[in-house]
């Protein structure tokens, strides 16, 4: 589902530069919660959402296309979302890019750690199509 081609050995993520949608970058292990990403968000023209099944891909996408907001799975294979987030910011261009974590955990504990990493809101799965477009729609104007 991954919106990608590879040229010797250097992925290249398809975008339309001349698309005035906004950039949303989904990163989640699960196939099934990227289509629902990419289809609630998609049904609204000014969105033009970017998936990625594979967490080691987001450092190679982030030095090609900068999304306005990032949706991130917080249990992934290999590299969590915890382990995520400073490969993010370390971009000078997403040191304030909203993360809206992905996750079935909603513990204190948890909640504190990824606030205190820089993660701006949260997602609980099951993703509900509503809520998701609001807290996109929310974070991007916050950005503005």
């Amino acid at each position: 589902m991954e919106n990608n081609t590879v040229e010797n050995d250097t992925i290249v993520f398809e975008h339309d530069g001349g698309n005035s949608a906004l950039a949303v970058l989904a990163v989640d292990d699960a196939p099934v919660i990227l289509k629902v990403i990419s289809s609630v968000l998609s049904a609204e023209n000014n969105y033009k959402v970017f998936t990625l099944s594979d967490p080691k891909l987001v450092e190679k996408f982030l030095q090609q296309i900068t999304p306005e907001v990032i949706l991130l799975d917080y249990q992934m294979p290999d590299i969590n979302g915890f382990e995520l987030i400073p490969i993010i910011r370390s971009f000078e261009k997403h040191k304030n890019t909203p993360i809206i974590f992905l996750t079935s955990k909603n513990e204190a504990d948890f909640v504190a750690e990824a606030v205190k990493m820089g993660v701006c809101d949260f997602i609980i799965k099951p993703i509900k199509g509503i809520l998701l477009r609001e807290k996109v729609m929310k974070h991007i104007k916050k950005k503005a």
